[in-house]
């Protein structure tokens, strides 16, 4: 019985064994992200004034070939206006943070609305410059308002979408029968 307790001791020490380089090339490649964030609520703030914040469900960082962060199941960015106020929502299904240019590309069904305005923008693809602080896009877009409904190739915005100049447009105006 000791002979048998010996063996399986023996065992134990001797085969489990593992040398931290050959787990690393087994489990990891190069494309594979350095760090994976489940349900992301991050919030951005100047000088204690908060900005912006970015909700996600699965958000993915990487250090090589350049420094990006993914939302590859989209995510939800709320502007902020004074202490508690959100003055536009800015949603996609797929987002990609490039920190090293200060951008960050929303894709597929991309949806900004400034709740101020009561005016929305529907696109497929927008870039917002965070240094900068505007957002364009050169793609086909649609901006729906409460009378309002205007589309296009090509709109450059501040980051709220409250200031925006709009290209080759088309567009259907509602207007109120003031004759009574």
């Amino acid at each position: 019985m000791v002979m048998v307790g010996m063996f399986f001791l023996f065992l134990s020490i001797t085969s489990c064994e593992n040398d931290l380089n050959q787990v690393k090339v087994v489990t990891t490649t190069d494309d594979a992200p350095d760090e994976i964030v489940n349900n992301l609520h991050t919030i951005y703030s100047d000088s204690g004034i908060v900005k912006f914040e970015i909700v996600s469900s699965r958000t993915e960082e990487y250090s090589k070939p350049k420094q990006k962060t993914l939302f590859k199941d989209g995510f939800t960015v709320n502007f902020f206006k004074g202490k508690d106020s959100i003055v536009s929502t800015l949603s996609a299904d797929y987002a990609e943070m490039r920190k090293e240019e200060n951008l960050i590309i929303a894709r597929n069904k991309v949806i900004f609305t400034n709740f101020e305005t009561g005016k929305t923008l529907k696109t497929e693809e927008l870039y917002w410059d965070q240094q900068s602080k505007r957002v364009r896009t050169e793609k086909r877009f649609e901006i729906i308002g409460k009378e309002s409904r205007l589309e296009g190739f090509g709109v450059d915005s501040d980051e709220t979408f409250s200031d925006y100049v709009m290209h080759d447009v088309t567009g259907e105006y509602i207007l109120k029968d003031t004759a009574q």
